[in-house]
């Protein structure tokens, strides 16, 4: 008998926390949002791509299988998503977390 790999969808709904994320190219936080407990995950991804289109954004790539969606308006590019965890708290390893690009580690810039 062959099991069947479990597979984990980010827009399941839960009772877990989930953030709602707008970053830059670099990783940085533009904004984040705490979601309700038990949101339905999938509308809400749904309802934020229409959100941006309507603020004159054009939607590049997306994946329900991620929960997440690039957008641009020319020059900015900003990544939206639907994270299980607190972009503003520090995660180690987590590819989640905040971003963790620093300065440049030659000229302190």
């Amino acid at each position: 008998m062959v099991r069947k790999r479990s597979s984990y969808d980010p827009l399941e709904s839960t009772a877990a926390p989930r953030w709602h994320v707008v970053r830059t190219m670099q990783g940085s936080v533009v904004e984040a949002h705490e979601l309700p407990a038990g949101a339905n995950l999938k509308r809400l991804f749904i309802e934020l791509m229409l959100k941006w289109v309507d603020a004159g954004w054009e939607i590049g790539e997306f994946s329900s299988t991620i929960g997440s969606f690039f957008c641009n308006r020319h020059p900015e590019r900003r990544m939206v998503s639907i994270s299980p965890t607190d972009p503003h708290a520090e995660h180690v390893g987590s590819m989640y977390g905040p971003s963790r690009s620093g300065g440049c580690p030659t000229c302190d810039d």
